[in-house]
C-alpha cells in the first residue's frame, strides 16, 4: 500500500501544466495569430482579385466573338454594359493596322474592384475586304 501512495503522488504531480507553461503558449499564440490572420487575408483578396479577373476575361472573349460575328467593327467604337453582369463595362475599338486591308478589333472590359478600376483587354486582327 506505501506503495501505491508514492506512485500516485509522483502522478499527481506530473498530471498538469505549470504556469510558465502556460504562459509561454498564449504568448506563443499572441505573436503566430496575428501573421497567420495576415496571411489568411492576403489569399483571399488574392483569389477574389483573380476570380473577378477571370470572370472579365470570360466576359471579354464572349465580347469579342460577338462582335466579330456581327462585324460590329466596321462601326468604329462601341461601348456598354454586359447584360448578364453589370459589375463589368466593355468598350470596342477598331483601328487601321500598319497593314493594308487589316484591322485591329480591340475590346476592354472594366470593373471597380477594392475601390480601384481594373482593366483587361483582347486584340485581334481581322481582314477587312472592301
Amino acid at each position: 500500500m506505501a506503495k501505491d501512495n508514492i506512485n500516485n503522488s509522483r502522478m499527481a504531480g506530473s498530471a498538469g501544466f505549470t504556469l510558465m507553461e502556460i504562459l509561454a503558449a498564449l504568448v506563443l499564440i499572441a505573436l503566430v495569430l496575428p501573421a497567420v490572420m495576415k496571411g489568411l487575408s492576403l489569399v483571399t483578396i488574392v483569389t477574389s482579385e483573380t476570380a473577378r479577373k477571370y470572370e472579365a476575361l470570360d466576359q471579354a472573349e464572349a465580347k469579342l466573338a460577338e462582335i466579330l460575328l456581327q462585324e460590329d467593327w466596321k462601326d468604329g467604337t462601341k461601348s456598354g454594359v454586359f447584360e448578364d453582369n453589370e459589375d463589368y463595362e466593355w468598350t470596342m475599338d477598331a483601328a487601321n493596322w500598319t497593314e493594308s486591308g487589316l484591322k485591329q478589333v480591340d475590346v476592354t472590359v472594366f470593373w471597380e474592384q477594392r475601390g480601384r478600376y481594373k482593366e483587361i483587354t483582347l486584340s485581334t486582327l481581322v481582314y477587312n475586304a472592301q
